[in-house]
Formats: structure tokens, C-alpha cells, sequence
């Protein structure tokens, strides 16, 4: 609610005063241009009249935001007659000429208008009370922000999925999404035109909220999780091969085993023993063969079903580091670290003596990676050089090279129609090539590190690249854009280790395998896509929260020392549903829906918490003890008890059932910017402006614990359900995620660094 005197607390259209007022002398201007609505008067009511009749708060039936409502009036009829200011009420109770006046007597701290503001009204309503608001109406998006300044990077608003997934943070002016465990930045998300306020991912982690200066922004979320863990290898899984269908997985490792699982339920069908340590593997189409290069340079053909030998391929000169079966299963492609790659006619027969290869010489140096197009006529190759070479796969000759790497080519993948190509590559890049004309259409950056494994999904319209940070990600074929990352933790909690491949098992579904030993299934759906936003709100949208099940988001902000806004929405629809802006009479910082989602919390800096009813907006509770702004709230997981952060330094803990204050937590060095209530646990977490994030026990007020690493004001905290995962961000531009249950930091993901003429001509086609 604005801070306005208003038409009426009124009785307004109570024609019959008891007693005749004492009337304001009218100053009546001379001036020759007519008195214009919106330029003179619109603001003059909207500073003394709106704030107790609006859309909001319309008093006795009375809106007064517009000439429409005033003509329309309340109870007692209309506020205004067009050419006849001394029959129009409003201006006979704003000249006091009739009771009851306005400002209402009760009312000292407001002023009635002054003899000049009386002498304006009476002049329009006089010429008509002509309405030339849409004469006068600012062009559309009138407000253009410009850029943020150089530099100016701070992360204000962090939030963290449920199951601490993924966690969103607004740095500046775009929303960044990031896989905590890996730190692979899953999407970036922009067009807003000032800093992102407010953060928050609903309760199933499939929507996404943003504010910012008078909007929300929503998307849809693409979600997904791990399927299975593939335990069993003695060393690092190297190599790995699925069956046409996905249902089957073989991987290779340097322990000399080849195992084979079941991919739904990452069981170990056999195991395969191998004669030397397996780096590369290929499955034959018909799903009996598989071939194993290694370090003895040979090339070893197995029978898939009980690992005894078919064959074997000798004339490389260094091991072999990529397999591959052309069409029909009867040519195999081998890439050495000898500097060739060769396509080897098979034996039909274990006994049957070998053809000799064709060699594909070029490279200049090993060769790490080879894939063959589904058709079976063409072949390309990578290598230490930088390059990926294409040949003929009937007689070997060279057709193109393509080059743009700057670091050697670990792995590549062609696409199901055989048009595209995608490579992974030491320089930590991923790059899509259209494979007949050799034309570069997307180079892919975000790993930090080498990446040795690309795939793409059955369908094509999705690609996958695994990087030495540990992380795999999923992204779209055709626009590059990030869908969803996972990081390939290890076992015991230990280190993160690089990802050396990855394939689709489906279109919804990849398999990793790490350098920890293990593989790994993850499974996922969605995409990420905008929805229609909410708004427009009056300033910058400071707080957001979704309902427990999603289906209502509630918005916080407000004009700052005027108003203070609460708005409810429907989530599929963008409806408005319940305007609250007279609960706060200043800034609200923090929205929180209870558990059982039948309440809502707000705290501002009005010193207030409070309490609604969401099915109809009353008011339930009101909680006054901070001596400053309250910036902060959040509920227990029982609904029982309330936490808030404030201003002066400290976090309050409130019963809400009876009302009253239970305890002061111990006082952090400077603001209480956020709180966090750990689900079912007596743990608050928060964050301050003295550089520090804590846990505190809300049963006896104590420090439990310290987090450290910001080097700045930290302004935002988000917590995983199970508290094992914490994340927040300030004014140092980081985002920083520990591990909540020791306080060590498991992540420091710094703001990117602007991008080199020579990057930026890099990352284009």
C-alpha cells in the first residue's frame, strides 16, 4: 500500500455532515493550455488518494488509479461530474466544504491538498474531466536499462534443487545453471535488463523462476538423476560399447576384463577375460564379436558371448587406441598411436589368413579416435595433430581434413543419418561439423577439462560429451544449447575422476565411464523452454517462492519506502491470482509458502513478519522484534516455527502457533541476508554481509558451524532437501558449494572471464 491519506477511510458518501468544516480557499490558476489528466493530476491522486483506493484496496468500492474508476465511483455513486466541480464529491471533500473531509480529521500526520492541487482538480473536472491518459501513454517497455558496466558480475539470488542437482545462480544479469559436482555449467540463461533478484526452482525441480526488474521470468526445467552404478572393474574403465538397441553394455579396462551389463538394472551378465589391457573396444553390428586394442599393438577378436578368441589383426606400430566395425561387420577400422589408422578386411574363420589392411597415413602423429558413417562408405579419424581427416572407406583415399581444434582430438561420434560430426577434444572443447561439405556449424565450450567421450542420441536431435572434470553433459543438436549435466561422482565420496566415455542408451539416457573404476546410467526428460512471465510488478522483484506442489508462485519486491508487493500466480497460466500490497507497508525481501502450502510468509522492511491464509489472502499472524529491515524467512518442516534474518545481524525464531518469539539466535558481523531451514533437522543455515555463511541450531541459538571462502558480502544461500549440499553467492562474483554436513568446499565456480578476440572468433562456425 502506498503511503497516502486516501478519499476515505471515509464514510465518503455520507452526504450530511454533522457539523459544517471550515472549507480550504481555492486557488484557482490562470493558464491558457487545459489542465491534462495524466500530466497534472493522475499523479497529484495518485501521491494522496490511491493508497486506500485502488485495485488493491478500494475502499468503500472506490478505485481511484484511473478517470474510469473515479466516473464509476463506490457505494454512494460517482466521485466525479464531468463540468461540475462544486457537485463532484471528490473535490467538495478534498476543499472540506463537506464532511466527512479528507484527509479524514483522525489523520494528523497527512495534509489536506494545498489551495494550488485544489485549483487544478477543479479546473479539469470543470473542462470535462477529459481522460488523456492513452494521448499521454509512454511507448511500450518504456524503461531500457543499458549494459551493467564492465565487471559488475554480483551474484544476488542461488537456489539449489531439492536433491542438490543442479543450483541456479543470477550473476548479474543472467541466470546460470551449473552442475554442482562437476561445475559444468549446464545452460545460461539472459535478456534481462537489470541484475537477477530473486531465485527459485519449484519443489520438483521442473520449473524455474527469476525476477528481476519488474518481471518473472519461468521456464521449464529439464530434469533427470543417476539410474545405476556399474561396479566391478579393478582399474579405470577405458572403453565402452552399447548394443544397437541400448539394453547392453561392454567395457573395457586396463584390469584385462571386459564386462558386459544390463543396462536397466546395472547387473554384470559375464565377464570376458581379455590377453592384454583393454584401452579401445568394438562390438560387431550382429552383437557376437567384440575387438580389443591395447598396448601390444594387436587387435584381438573375441567371441562376445564367451571371450574366446577369433582372430587377431597384427601390423600397427603402437597401441591401438580407437575400434571400429564398418556396416555389415565385415571390415574393421583400427587408429594407432603409430600414426595410421587401417580398415582391416575380417577373417571369416578363426583359422582364415588375414588380407592385409588398407593404411590411412596423414596424421601427424597418434591417433586417438575414429567413427565410420552409418552407411559404411566413409571414415574419419582424429588425432594428436589437431585434425580430424575423412577417407574413403573402400579404398582408403583421403577426402578432406577438417581442422579448428588447437588441442589433439580425443573422441568423435557421427550422427544417425550420417550428416553431422562431432568431436571432443583436449582444448576443452566439443565442436558439430556437416559432414559432406566439411562446414564447421558449432564449437561447444563449458568443460573444464580434456574431452574424451561424444555420442549422440538415437534420434540425432541431442548430443553428449564427457569431459576430464568429470562431468557429462546433454545438449542440443541443433541450437548447442545445454539441456542437462550430471558429475560422475566416485565411490566412498573420494575425488571426482576425469569421464573418459560416453553413449546414449536411449534418447533419454546415457552411460559414462570413468577413470573411478565404475560406470554410470543417468536418466532424464524435458527441455528446457520459456514460459509466459509474470508482471509487471512496480519495481524489482526481490522474492520468489513456488507452492509445495507447484502449482502457485508467489512474488515479493514493492516501491521502496512506498509500497510494499505481494503478488500470487498460477504457474501454467500467468493468471494473477491474489494481489496482497497493503500487507507491507515498505520493501518485502522474503516470500515463503508453509509446508502444507495453506500459508504464506512474508518478511519486510517494515520490521515485519506476516503471515497469510493463501486461499483468501487474510491476514493470520504478525510477528514484530527486529529493530531493523527483516530480509529473510523460511518455515520448519513441520509448519510449527518460523526463522527470520534481518538487517540487525541477527536470526529470530518465532512459534507460529502462539505467536510469540522463542529465541534470538547468535548474532552473525553484519546482515542476516537469507536463512535456510535444513528439512526435519535442527539446522538453520544463513548468510551474511560479514562474509560468511553458517549453520546455527535453532534449539539453543549456537553456531554449529562456519563456511567460508567469499571474499565479499554474500547476499544468497540455498540448501539441498537432505542438507548435505549448501551453495550461495555475493558481491565477489563467485558461487561457492560445500559440503553441509563438514563445511568443506567442495566448489568455487569464479565468474567467466570475457572472451579473447581470438576465443570469440574460435566459437564461431
Amino acid at each position: 500500500m502506498r503511503h497516502a491519506w486516501g478519499l476515505a477511510t471515509f464514510v465518503l458518501w455520507t452526504a450530511v455532515a454533522s457539523a459544517a468544516p471550515e472549507p480550504i480557499k481555492v486557488a484557482v490558476p490562470s493558464r491558457k493550455e487545459p489542465v491534462s489528466y495524466a500530466k497534472d493530476v493522475a499523479d497529484l491522486l495518485d501521491g494522496k488518494c490511491t493508497g486506500c483506493h485502488s485495485t488493491a484496496l478500494a475502499e468503500n468500492k472506490l478505485n481511484m488509479e484511473d478517470v474510469a474508476g473515479m466516473l464509476k465511483g463506490g457505494k454512494r455513486g460517482p466521485a466525479i461530474v464531468p463540468g461540475k466541480a462544486d457537485q463532484s464529491l471528490l473535490f467538495k471533500m478534498a476543499a472540506h466544504q463537506v464532511e466527512p473531509v479528507m484527509p479524514p480529521k483522525d489523520k494528523k500526520d497527512q495534509k489536506p491538498l494545498t489551495p494550488e492541487e485544489l485549483g487544478l482538480i477543479k479546473l479539469w473536472i470543470d473542462a470535462g474531466a477529459k481522460d488523456d491518459s492513452a494521448e499521454n501513454k509512454p511507448a511500450a517497455n518504456p524503461i531500457e536499462l543499458g549494459a551493467l558496466p564492465p565487471g559488475v558480475q554480483p551474484v544476488v539470488a542461488v537456489d539449489m534443487t531439492a536433491d542438490g542437482g543442479r543450483v541456479a545462480a543470477g550473476r548479474a544479469n543472467v541466470v546460470q545453471v551449473y552442475e554442482p559436482e562437476s561445475g559444468l555449467e549446464i545452460v545460461s540463461l539472459g535478456g534481462h535488463k537489470d541484475i537477477i533478484q530473486s531465485i527459485r526452482f519449484s519443489p520438483d525441480g521442473k520449473r524455474l523462476a527469476a525476477g528481476s526488474y519488474q518481471i518473472v521470468t519461468l521456464w521449464n526445467v529439464p530434469a533427470g538423476a543417476l539410474t545405476k552404478t556399474f561396479n566391478g572393474h579393478n582399474d579405470q574403465v577405458k572403453a565402452l560399447a552399447l548394443t544397437p538397441d541400448g539394453k547392453t553394455a561392454f567395457s573395457g579396462s586396463p584390469d584385462r576384463t571386459i564386462r558386459v551389463w544390463t543396462v536397466a538394472d546395472g547387473k554384470q551378465v559375464r565377464q570376458l577375460n581379455a590377453p592384454i589391457p583393454v584401452l579401445a573396444i568394438a562390438l560387431s553390428p550382429d552383437g557376437q564379436t567384440v575387438a580389443v586394442g591395447g598396448q601390444d599393438a594387436t587387435i584381438h577378436l573375441l567371441d562376445a558371448n564367451d571371450g574366446k578368441p577369433k582372430g587377431q589383426l597384427k601390423g600397427h606400430g603402437g597401441q591401438v587406441e580407437g575400434l571400429a566395425f564398418l556396416a555389415g561387420g565385415k571390415k574393421l577400422v583400427s587408429v594407432s598411436a603409430d600414426g595410421t589408422g587401417r580398415i582391416w578386411p575380417l577373417p571369416v574363420k578363426p583359422d582364415d589368413k588375414t588380407a592385409e589392411p588398407i593404411v590411412l597415413n596423414g596424421h601427424k602423429g597418434p591417433v586417438h579416435a575414429v567413427a565410420v558413417t552409418p552407411d559404411g562408405e566413409s571414415i574419419a579419424t582424429g588425432g594428436e595433430d589437431g585434425t580430424i581427416r575423412l577417407w574413403h572407406a573402400v579404398d582408403g583415399k583421403s577426402q578432406r581434413e577438417l581442422a579448428g581444434h588447437t588441442g589433439p582430438v580425443l573422441a568423435l561420434a557421427i550422427s544417425p543419418d550420417g550428416k553431422t560430426l562431432l568431436t571432443g577434444s583436449a582444448d576443452k572443447t566439443a565442436r558439430l561439423f556437416e559432414l559432406s561439405a566439411g562446414q564447421p556449424l558449432k564449437t561447444l565450450t563449458g568443460h573444464n577439462g580434456p574431452i574424451a567421450g561424444v555420442g549422440f542420441s538415437p534420434k540425432g536431435d541431442r548430443i553428449a560429451t564427457a569431459g576430464g572434470e568429470g562431468g557429462v553433459k546433454v545438449w542440443e543438436t541443433a541450437t548447442g544449447q545445454g539441456v542437462i549435466a550430471f558429475g560422475h561422482t566416485a565411490p566412498n565420496n573420494g575425488p571426482i575422476q576425469p569421464l573418459n566415455k560416453v553413449a546414449f542408451a536411449a534418447d533419454n539416457a546415457v552411460v559414462s565411464a570413468s577413470a573411478d573404476r565404475t560406470l554410470k546410467s543417468w536418466s532424464f526428460e524435458g527441455a528446457w523452454s520459456e514460459m509466459k512471465p509474470l508482471g509487471p510488478h512496480v519495481f524489482r522483484v526481490l522474492a520468489i517462492d513456488f507452492s509445495p506442489d507447484g502449482k502457485l508462485v508467489a512474488t515479493g519486491g514493492g516501491d521502496p519506502s512506498r509500497s510494499g508487493e505481494v503478488k500470487i500466480w498460477n504457474v501454467e497460466t500467468g493468471a494473477l491470482v491474489r494481489t496482497l500490497d497493503s500487507l507491507h507497508s515498505d520493501t518485502v525481501f522474503g516470500v515463503r509458502f508453509s509446508p502444507d502450502g495453506t500459508k504464506l510468509a512474508c518478511c519486510a522492511a517494515d520490521k515485519f513478519l506476516k503471515v497469510i491464509n493463501v486461499a483468501d489472502g487474510k491476514e493470520l499472524k504478525a510477528f514484530e522484534g527486529h529493530t531493523h529491515h527483516v530480509l529473510a524467512v523460511d518455515w520448519s518442516a513441520d509448519g510449527k516455527s518460523l526463522v527470520t534474518g534481518g538487517a540487525d545481524n541477527v536470526i529470530k525464531v518465532w512459534n507460529f502457533e502462539t505467536g510469540e518469539q522463542v529465541r534470538t539466535l547468535q548474532a552473525a558481523g553484519k546482515q542476516v541476508t537469507a536463512v535456510r531451514w535444513v528439512s526435519g533437522k535442527p539446522e538453520v543455515v544463513g548468510a551474511s554481509g560479514d562474509k560468511l555463511v553458517r549453520t546455527w541450531n535453532p534449539d539453543n541459538g549456537g553456531i554449529a558451524r562456519n563456511f567460508g571462502g567469499p571474499e565479499d558480502y554474500v547476499f544468497s544461500v540455498a540448501v539441498s532437501k537432505d542438507g548435505t549440499r549448501v551453495a550461495a553467492g555475493g558481491a565477489d562474483s563467485a558461487l561457492f558449494i560445500w559440503n553441509g554436513q563438514n563445511g568443506q568446499q567442495i566448489r568455487k565456480i569464479a565468474p567467466p572471464a570475457p572472451a579473447t578476440p581470438a576465443q570469440t572468433a574460435q566459437a564461431k562456425p
